[in-house]
């Protein structure tokens, strides 16, 4: 019998998706605490972390509530994966690898156990990211992308970076062939060469 898929559960939220539909405050909030997630049988919580808004007020926060829900982790003894982006007026590429090490660094500072990030669009500018953390970095899939052939060329540049692996959500779920598209991920991520179907 296969083992059931750890679970790992969001406990917070934000409108910093929200920004540039009109949108300029920034507010974030927990939804949960990680002791609810523990007692729900969460194998992991997972939060935000968003630096490069502009908004000092917001980012004090953000900061001051990873290190709150880290500290708490810690207590009850759950991992904690922090996804830690940078989005907002001050940030010209969020892919850019100057803010993946900002913001992975400040992760990690505060008590991460695990990050999810982007991807800086390369392997080899990945892997000075991953590199330079000492813990285990996750690469996000973000929006749906054209195709699986692009959402597995993410795999692949994540696997070649030394990546701990991808955290994939909307590239699998709108795939036309989800398992196909797992399948050959799968592949990928285990380093196998398996042909990549559109």
């Amino acid at each position: 019998m296969r083992p059931l898929p750890g679970v790992i559960a969001r406990i917070d939220w934000t409108t910093v998706w929200s920004l540039g539909n009109g949108r300029s405050d920034l507010r974030s909030c927990l939804l949960a605490r990680p002791e609810d997630a523990l007692r729900q049988g969460a194998d992991a919580v997972l939060t935000y972390m968003v630096v490069g808004t502009g908004d000092d007020d917001f980012e004090i926060k953000e900061i001051a509530r990873t290190a709150e829900v880290a500290r708490e982790c810690e207590r009850v003894g759950i991992p904690l994966i922090v996804e830690s982006l940078a989005r907002g007026k001050n940030v010209a590429d969020y892919t850019d690898a100057k803010w993946l090490n900002l913001h992975t660094r400040m992760a990690v500072e505060l008590g991460a156990d695990a990050i999810k990030t982007d991807y800086t669009g390369d392997p080899e500018s990945m892997r000075a990211v991953v590199r330079g953390c000492p813990i285990p970095i996750l690469v996000l899939g973000g929006s749906r992308l054209a195709s699986d052939r692009d959402a597995l060329a993410i795999v692949r540049g994540a696997v070649e970076a030394g990546a701990a692996g991808v955290f994939f959500g909307r590239n699998v779920f709108q795939s036309d062939n989800i398992k196909a598209f797992l399948q050959q991920a799968r592949a990928v991520l285990d380093g196998s060469s398996v042909p990549v179907r559109q």
